[in-house]
């Protein structure tokens, strides 16, 4: 049995992919790098700031990058979708008082910015630079458990990526495949009350 929800953001409750990809070409563009392709941001996708500095923007320092996000993101927020089921379901879990929180490598700040843009709500939010080390580490899993006061094995991780599996995997979490497998798989938002339903205590 679980007592509480953990939820990455990008892939899973949003898609931000163009978003992502105009704001750092858009940086790129305006600071003499090279133009990054669609392949390359596919291959980079889910990785947090730190690792963008290294990917595409070297020499550039983590706290940079992050402030030229924060400028560019807002003139590109018309590209977010927000998916299917995403506030259905989060309003599900604040109704039934059951604990959840976002798990998310995007640095928080932006995070509440995406979050507010799709129309979603949440009260606990880990953002990827809150912690010492990023997903794939488990130091974001540990840390919303430690806000949300439940121990790693009783809550669930819900993620799209091998960042997601491994950080929950190594915080001794459990995992929900959203279009992925995991113990668990669902390919849409709408089948995850019943699976919750099965394991929340």
């Amino acid at each position: 049995m679980i007592r509480a929800v953990l939820f990455d953001l990008d892939g899973v409750l949003v898609d931000t992919f163009e978003v992502w990809f105009a704001v750092q070409n858009e940086i790129a563009a305006a600071n003499g790098y090279p133009e990054i392709s669609h392949q390359q941001m596919k291959a980079a996708w889910g990785q947090g700031v730190d690792e963008d500095t290294r990917t595409f923007f070297p020499g550039m320092t983590v706290s940079d990058l992050e402030m030229l996000l924060d400028e560019a993101f807002p003139r590109h927020l018309g590209k977010l979708e927000t998916l299917s089921g995403a506030l259905e379901v989060l309003a599900g879990l604040a109704a039934r008082e059951v604990p959840f929180c976002i798990v998310t490598n995007t640095p928080a700040p932006l995070a509440r910015v995406i979050l507010t843009a799709a129309g979603l709500e949440a009260r606990e939010l880990v953002g990827g630079t809150d912690v010492g080390h990023p997903k794939p580490a488990p130091d974001m899993v540990l840390e919303a458990c430690r806000r949300l006061g439940v121990d790693p094995v009783e809550a669930m991780m819900i993620g799209d990526s091998d960042y997601d599996q491994d950080a929950a995997r190594a915080a001794g979490c459990g995992f929900i495949g959203f279009r992925r497998d995991g113990e668990t798989r669902i390919d849409a938002l709408e089948e995850l009350p019943a699976v919750l339903a099965e394991r929340l205590g």
